[in-house]
């Protein structure tokens, strides 16, 4: 277990608050609390009411949509140093997404009333709230793009980098990642049939590009992935 101190090292090494001034990241740790989940527990449900901020920073958390017809599926898995429920604090609306603990984890929670007291002190925190907005879009725009993708394979493979944290390539290796899904979610996701996903996902463990297990995926080599997606 995290203590809150280590908690904060890792909201403030990577995701939204990286990227605030020093004296935000003080001014948002000394207001959360860290809180712990067990692997199926949900921390909010899409349509609930507005309430607080939530930045992960152990385990995985998966990400429920809902925005047509279909749903609520599996539409996104996030890993450390994101953060969660700025649109519905900025808007005081329903929560847009919900959230899900794919495996143990431990939470910020950055309570409403907190965050209005942080703006009340300085109006112009609210960019910096907006900024969580816009790391959202970028994931969603960049999921939109892999999508068009015609090829089903090159669908399956973005997919997975995507929801593994490792889309791009970084300035250092990526680690191995686990994705806490099932072949069913990779499918909906890649909106492939079940039976092609799993085609696929069995000759890229053949090829030693990943590994499988019950409701889990490790990425062995994202280098290679990412080549596939070029080539």
């Amino acid at each position: 277990m995290l203590t809150s101190e280590a908690a904060g090292k890792i909201a403030t090494d990577d995701g939204w608050l990286s990227f605030t001034p020093p004296s935000f990241q003080q001014a948002v740790l000394q207001r959360c609390l860290l809180q712990r989940y067990k692997a199926g527990q949900t921390i909010y449900n899409l349509g609930d009411p507005p309430g607080g901020m939530f930045g992960l920073v152990s385990g995985a958390v998966g990400v429920s949509v809902a925005p047509g017809e279909r749903g609520p599926y599996f539409g996104h898995l996030a890993r450390p140093g994101t953060w969660f429920g700025e649109a519905a604090a900025i808007t005081r609306q329903p929560r847009r997404v919900g959230l899900t603990a794919t495996r143990k984890a431990e939470l910020l929670h950055l309570p409403l009333s907190k965050i209005d007291e942080i703006v009340g002190h300085n109006p112009a925190a609210w960019r910096l709230f907006a900024l969580v907005t816009l790391g959202h879009l970028d994931t969603a725009i960049g999921a939109c793009d892999d999508l068009m993708q015609r090829d089903h394979v090159a669908r399956c493979v973005a997919v997975l980098l995507r929801l593994a944290g490792c889309r791009r390539a970084a300035a250092t290796p990526s680690p191995v990642s686990e994705i806490d899904l099932s072949q069913d979610d990779i499918a909906t996701l890649a909106n492939v049939a079940r039976t092609t996903a799993g085609a696929v996902l069995r000759n890229l463990e053949t090829a030693g590009h990943i590994e499988q297990a019950y409701r889990r995926i490790r990425i062995l080599a994202p280098d290679a992935l990412r080549a596939m997606l070029r080539d």
